[in-house]
């Protein structure tokens, strides 16, 4: 009996000193994280607006060779089956961080378009090359636009850029119609951290990649979430490149047919970009 006790004291004794070694790594655990996300806010300065234009005007205009590109096709596949499936007479579409303009252009088929970007220089070749849109350059947040006015706003790999992600949120949810609809694409920091293809930020570039629940939080003061997954697979280390390697693709392209494929690797979350589905309330 008195070795049962001497057994059962050992073993308590060891499992409080495993729950306090448990304690304080899950505490140093913790601890650490909200570091590094502090060291990342104090880290990432904005530059001036001088900076971010020269910036953008630069990104913006090379953009226009090569932003038709697969990504971009089926981020844009996306928003367009979103749009048709609310396409009535006399449709007002906003197309926020328009660029080259690819988008708007494919959304002039739904209804009256206007696009916004921060690049005068891509805004001015715009004008002058399609006419069938209406485009404005200058900062969304500060640009004088009516309210409640637009029965959808699109808004592609835009958001990571701005300085204010909270005003740009809001502003978004300002012009847009109750019961009209938000679609909107982000990069997905999952993903691109794990990617040979991301460079390094340029000067003048903002680059704050909002999160699955950063963008909740942004948009659930105003909008009913209704749909939140990836898009455009991709990613070469880790896991995504578990899914994403030649090997891969082509195996399970045989085993499931490409489009399926493709669709179930931005269901688990390996697609490059998020995308946030909502309507305005």
């Amino acid at each position: 009996m008195r070795l049962l006790n001497n057994f059962l004291i050992y073993f308590n004794t060891l499992n409080k000193l495993s729950c306090q070694k448990l304690f304080y790594r899950r505490s140093a655990i913790r601890f650490f994280r909200i570091l590094i996300r502090m060291t990342r806010k104090q880290l990432m300065q904005i530059p001036s607006e001088t900076k971010q234009k020269e910036f953008w005007n630069d990104w913006v205009c090379r953009s226009f060779t090569w932003e038709n590109n697969p990504d971009n096709r089926r981020r844009g596949y996306y928003v367009i089956s979103e749009v048709v499936k609310r396409q009535n007479p006399g449709l007002k579409i906003r197309d926020v961080g328009c660029g080259s303009g690819w988008l708007s252009l494919e959304l002039k088929k739904y209804g009256e378009v206007t696009g916004t970007d921060f690049s005068q220089k891509a805004i001015e070749k715009l004008k002058s090359n399609h006419c069938g849109a209406k485009w404005i350059a200058g900062d969304f947040i500060s640009i004088e636009l009516p309210e409640k006015y637009y029965d959808i706003v699109t808004c592609l790999e835009t958001i990571a850029h701005v300085p204010d992600q909270r005003a740009f949120a809001e502003k978004i949810a300002k012009v847009t119609k109750r019961e009209g609809y938000l679609l909107l694409t982000t990069q997905n920091e999952y993903v691109w951290s794990r990617s040979n293809s991301l460079t390094s930020r340029g000067e003048g570039q903002i680059r704050n990649w909002p999160s699955r629940k950063r963008l909740i939080d942004l948009f659930a003061l105003n909008f009913s979430i209704q749909k939140l997954f990836t898009c455009a697979p991709g990613g070469d280390r880790g896991l995504p490149w578990v899914f994403n390697n030649r090997i891969s693709n082509r195996l399970l392209n045989s085993v499931f047919g490409e489009e399926r494929y493709i669709r179930i690797r931005e269901r688990i979350g390996l697609g490059k970009s998020l995308v946030l589905v909502g309507q305005r309330f």
